[in-house]
């Protein structure tokens, strides 16, 4: 295939201190057969020397360094930004925990090129420690549960979802975004740090009257999770918690955004004190968790773009517990990061 012929993509990778999962998925695109593609990563301030080794390791690549840890969105968007100044025809937007196939890039682009308004592109997502089940095969976003509902999630790759459609939810991990689109819905949300932009940006782009389309030959394998242990109570309550409340109130009626706030605040009362006990190992797990819940409700009033300040001071406010430590990071994704850049 002659490389002037096909459409240039970028391949925009966001690094935080994570050295193996982002040297293992710049290990993977050594074999994408895609001709005509460049990659660049966006370092998170890991500020611990693993992007120095990465820069090392792959002097092909970009590198783009931001001063501070900015989350996804603010992170990934210096990236964006460096690939549409250097002429990409599509960017595509891939966790640094991912592993591809060779020939996984050839039928988005492929597809995408039949339809000038096809926006954005998702694919077969699957789970990296066990490859024949779905992590994701496209979704949408429920209008009132303000909530991503990920198709196929957990279920056994039989082929039930081999065909390509369109879908309401582009995940953040794996999305070929076409160069109009950002000339259209812009680049990616920044009220968020970490989780809900893309639950945002495929909102934004369906309604600046573009498709997002699924096609299941464009596959890669993920391992979900690596970013923050599940149940976490500062990134997956209170920051979850509060991006919901944000994207809520940015895409409803004011009508509809009262009516929302008030039954969201019912489920706290009602539902979340007994909900709040998933993950938990002791009582003070759960008293933070359960405090997380009604701290995010309380800060939306004046919390309305979330950055790493309120998370540290969310987590101040809530002080440590036995399974997650202190702080807003996992304290064993924290631990295994030190202990890599060594």
């Amino acid at each position: 295939m002659n490389i002037s012929q096909t459409p240039s993509v970028y391949i925009v990778i966001l690094h935080w201190k994570a050295y193996s999962e982002t040297r293992a998925c710049l290990l993977s695109l050594k074999s994408v057969t895609y001709p005509n593609y460049r990659v660049l990563v966006v370092d998170n301030f890991s500020n611990d020397g693993s992007i120095e080794r990465l820069k090392e390791e792959f002097p092909e690549h970009i590198f783009v360094f931001n001063q501070s840890n900015l989350g996804f969105s603010c992170g990934c968007n210096p990236g964006l930004r460096e690939a549409y100044r250097l002429g990409a025809d599509y960017v595509l937007l891939l966790n640094n925990d991912m592993k591809v196939e060779p020939g996984f890039l050839e039928p988005a682009i492929a597809e995408a090129e039949k339809d000038p308004l096809i926006g954005a592109v998702t694919g077969k997502i699957m789970y990296k420690e066990t490859p024949t089940i779905f992590w994701q095969a496209g979704g949408y976003i429920h209008p009132f549960r303000v909530q991503g509902v990920a198709r196929g999630k957990g279920e056994e790759d039989r082929g039930q979802y081999d065909l390509v459609c369109e879908t309401g939810w582009a995940s953040g991990a794996m999305s070929l975004i076409r160069r109009s689109t950002l000339e259209k819905a812009g680049y990616l949300p920044e009220e968020y740090f970490f989780g809900q932009e893309e639950w945002d940006y495929s909102t934004a782009i369906l309604r600046s009257g573009l498709k997002i389309l699924y096609v299941p030959t464009f596959k890669a394998y993920h391992a979900a999770g690596a970013s923050y242990n599940a149940g976490h109570p500062v990134l997956n309550i209170y920051g979850g918690y509060l991006s919901k409340m944000i994207y809520a109130e940015k895409y409803m009626p004011a009508w509809e955004w009262q009516l929302w706030r008030f039954s969201f605040w019912m489920y706290l009362k009602l539902r979340w004190p007994s909900l709040a006990r998933r993950y938990c190992k002791c009582e003070e797990d759960y008293r933070v968790r359960l405090a997380a819940g009604y701290m995010a409700f309380n800060d939306h009033k004046s919390v309305k773009k979330i950055r790493l300040a309120e998370l540290e001071d969310a987590a101040r406010r809530l002080g440590p517990t036995p399974t997650w430590g202190v702080g807003w990071q996992p304290r064993e994704a924290s631990e295994t990061q030190k202990k890599e850049a060594l």
